[in-house]
């Protein structure tokens, strides 16, 4: 499975970014070719809401039935899934913010590499940061492919 960090569902569906046509393609031959799951954590598919539809952030953001419905299209194939943390969720997380004494911005990072460890996943995203948690889980960045 490969789950999905909020910056891949933004780039796939921001049209004006610079990194929309690399993020989509990836994400569609991703959803055609079928060998793997997709998964999309709770936090990011809010983050998305959050981010898309923000006017602070978006000179033309997306209004919230359209970036509903960019979700309803992703969570409607069936590739594409829901995941949440386990029951064994508090165990994984804690030792990662523990290990690596975080603080701050980078826990919901940390939060999101926490359910890729759970569900034995790789976390898909552009997201520099994120390689701080490689140790714990694959990390690909669909703009490096």
């Amino acid at each position: 499975m490969v789950i999905l960090d909020s910056n891949i569902l933004i780039y796939a569906h921001i049209e004006g970014s610079a990194q929309h046509p690399k993020v989509k393609a990836w994400l569609s031959r991703s959803l055609s070719d079928g060998s793997e799951a997709i998964g999309i954590p709770w936090p990011v598919a809010t983050a998305f809401l959050r981010i898309s539809t923000n006017r602070r952030i978006f000179e033309e953001p997306f209004d919230t039935k359209f970036a509903r419905s960019c979700l309803d299209d992703l969570f409607g194939h069936h590739l594409v899934r829901a995941v949440g943390p386990t029951p064994d969720h508090w165990e994984h997380y804690s030792r990662i913010i523990t290990e690596m004494n975080l603080a701050g911005d980078i826990l919901m990072d940390a939060h999101i590499a926490a359910i890729a460890v759970e569900h034995k996943a790789t976390v898909a995203t552009t997201d520099k940061d994120f390689r701080r948690f490689s140790d714990y889980v694959r990390i690909i960045d669909p703009l490096a492919m």
